[in-house]
């Protein structure tokens, strides 16, 4: 078979990987933007082929996703892909001043996230800034992976006691529970809140604490990980952990902002309407606006 020459097509640059997948472990060599790749074999995973390239006088050899390259003869992506990949670099450069403790697979999400924030028609300053704020507010701005329903008892009854939760944890049950994850999300997600454990489709004991929020929009419930992973093509019922994994972890996110036409939202600056699309109410709502007027300025910049 004749070598087939491709170009990375990816502003960020593109890792050549020891295996196909995304892990920190796998993690052979960072190639630049415009690095000349050769094609040696498709992959058992059909989004990667085998390649490799000399880089810095030594040669290279691994994997890597195909959406990151183009044929080499072809002068470039559409302009849309490379506004794509400016948008996203701008994004992780502003990343870096705002979260500086963002967790490292929610950076390689994004450091790969133009295609996907292409195809869900995330390509403006201001959709982007939408975007973040509200998974800055729901991740502890992108430090957390999954929900933690550790909770001391006063903060617990903040949130979940009567007249702030539908779960309604009063003061004589919550010391049993503080700190307790496991029996804390079966009260507030699962068989102790079977109202909002129908509306979550949590029906099997544990599911509280199995499906709990998770990932970049804190997907929660065994519902919602089922229709989500239906719509993106993966078992994120089955392993929730899929969810973060780099690869994955924007697809859910993204497919949520796209099932609710929160573009549109957002080129409207309804902030207030994209907050009970994600939330369900209007939960940290002031974070929300806060973080939007600082991102906004930084990603027109």
């Amino acid at each position: 078979m004749p070598e087939e020459k491709f170009r990375v097509n990816n502003a960020p640059g593109m890792w050549i990987r020891t295996a196909a997948e995304i892990k920190p472990e796998t993690e052979s060599k960072l190639v630049p933007n415009g690095q000349i790749i050769t094609k040696l074999a498709d992959s058992e995973n059909p989004d990667w082929w085998k390649v490799s390239t000399t880089f810095e006088g030594v040669e290279v050899e691994g994997f890597s996703k195909k959406s990151l390259m183009v044929p080499a003869g072809q002068s470039g992506g559409s302009a849309e892909s490379g506004a794509g990949s400016r948008l996203v670099t701008k994004t992780l450069s502003v990343l870096a001043r705002v979260a500086p403790d963002a967790h490292s697979k929610y950076l390689q999400a994004l450091r790969e996230g133009a295609p996907l924030f292409e195809t869900h028609g995330i390509m403006t300053p201001q959709r982007m800034a939408h975007f973040l704020a509200q998974a800055m507010q729901e991740t502890g701005s992108f430090t957390v992976l999954r929900e933690s329903m550790s909770y001391s008892v006063p903060r617990m009854l903040e949130i979940f006691g009567v007249g702030k939760h539908s779960a309604r944890v009063t003061a004589s049950q919550a010391p049993a529970l503080a700190h307790n994850q496991h029996a804390l999300a079966e009260r507030v997600y699962g068989a102790g809140n079977p109202g909002k454990a129908s509306e979550l489709g949590n029906t099997q004991p544990g599911d509280g604490f199995r499906y709990r929020g998770n990932g970049v929009l804190q997907t929660t419930g065994r519902g919602n990980h089922r229709a989500m992973g239906e719509a993106c093509g993966l078992d994120f019922e089955g392993d929730p952990d899929l969810v973060t994994v780099p690869e994955h972890a924007l697809k859910p996110a993204l497919q949520e902002w796209t099932n609710g036409n929160l573009n549109r939202a957002a080129d409207r600056d309804e902030i207030v309407k994209i907050t009970r699309v994600i939330n369900g109410g209007e939960n940290g709502l002031p974070e929300r606006r806060a973080f939007f007027r600082k991102l906004r300025p930084l990603l027109e910049s």
